[in-house]
């Protein structure tokens, strides 16, 4: 081994080790409480199971390194981690695609997400990413196609190789990779519209309400935040607010003009208090929304300079430089390390399962 080995076993190892022991930290206490789960938080876990056992294999490759202190490697081994890699690779893709999926149809479609439903989406996105990171051995070609990479800590798609077979997986993989993420680009950009039309109508509707609270609007602003903390398939925070009071406040400004009857009172209080739920739900959908882009654009910003390199090596037939394959390599890793700390941020049932059981491991 040479220096350049030593380093990136070195720093494979350390970034590997982490990610691998954030993931664990959030998978167990989670997935035996599965069914507690939202949708949502169900998919998130599962991510975050294909985010562990890609970086085991990672760290597996690069502590075999140090340990022998050489960079030889088993083919028939390197053949079994391709497989897990480009299966987790693809699965994790497919896992923030169904994120994507979820918020569009709740938001876009005004339809809920039920377990069942997640189920067969993660069955059957398995299915398909195994089929895929599998069509190297039913075409009886995985030694050619599953090598070990430039900086012999990956075991990876032979991207540069120009022979029909490889290039044709090779190209089957970028359109599983470009297809969705296109997909999830659109689905975001009717969402962000949706999202535009439902703070317009919240501005327009509580235009002159909104200057009348005078002192109650930092607290309605302090229970918008709350709910926007609450979970999918959660019942948001109930209202707290004193009704006699909040009526007082509202038509309190007109009292010179016209002071309202207790009829008419009567009558506007219920729709006022039905726009706010209807606020506090939305507001807990932004709130998903925002876990579900942070997930999704750590998952693009990791990935993109491997995509990149593999799409570069495809058209040209020739290997990028070992240092930028290490770099992109080391991009997707901190993806999969990361991606734990904006669960932990943003999703509070998982958060709190994972506060539960290390209060307990404690005492």
């Amino acid at each position: 081994m040479n220096a350049s080995d030593w380093a990136y076993s070195t720093t494979t190892t350390v970034i590997a080790s982490i990610g691998t022991l954030f993931n664990l930290i959030l998978i167990v206490p989670n997935l035996w409480r599965a069914r507690s789960l939202t949708p949502s938080s169900l998919l998130i876990v599962c991510l975050c199971c294909s985010d562990a056992l890609l970086l085991s294999n990672c760290l597996t490759l690069a502590s075999t390194h140090l340990r022998r202190g050489d960079v030889e490697y088993d083919p028939i081994i390197c053949q079994i981690h391709g497989f897990l890699i480009t299966f987790c690779s693809l699965w994790s893709l497919g896992l923030c695609t169904g994120l994507t999926l979820f918020r569009y149809i709740i938001i876009i479609c005004k339809t809920p997400v039920s377990h069942q439903y997640a189920y067969m989406y993660l069955a059957g996105s398995a299915a398909f990413c195994a089929l895929t990171a599998g069509l190297p051995f039913i075409l009886s070609s995985g030694h050619r196609i599953y090598i070990i990479a430039q900086t012999h800590m990956n075991c990876t798609v032979a991207w540069s190789n120009t022979d029909t077979t490889t290039r044709g997986i090779s190209w089957i993989c970028m359109s599983v990779i470009i297809i969705p993420v296109s997909s999830m680009g659109f689905a975001y950009i009717r969402i962000y519209s949706e999202v535009s039309k439902v703070f317009g109508a919240f501005r327009k509707s509580f235009a002159v309400a909104g200057d009348d609270f005078s002192g109650d609007q930092e607290r309605g602003s302090k229970t918008l935040i709350q709910d926007s903390k609450h979970q999918e398939g959660h019942h948001p925070s109930k209202i707290s607010t004193n009704p006699g009071k909040e009526t007082n406040d509202i038509y309190g400004t007109f009292e010179n003009i016209r002071k309202p009857s207790f009829d008419e009172e009567a009558h506007r209080l219920p729709k006022m208090l039905k726009n706010r739920k209807w606020t506090e739900e939305e507001t807990k959908q932004i709130a998903l929304l925002m876990q579900s882009i942070s997930i999704v654009g750590l998952f693009m910003i990791g990935w993109t300079p491997y995509l990149s390199m593999g799409l570069y090596e495809i058209v040209t037939g020739t290997k990028v430089h070992p240092d930028y394959e290490f770099a992109a390599e080391m991009f997707a890793s901190l993806n999969d390390s990361l991606n734990p700390v904006v669960v932990m941020v943003f999703d509070d049932k998982i958060r709190s399962n994972v506060i539960q059981v290390l209060s307990c491991a404690e005492d």
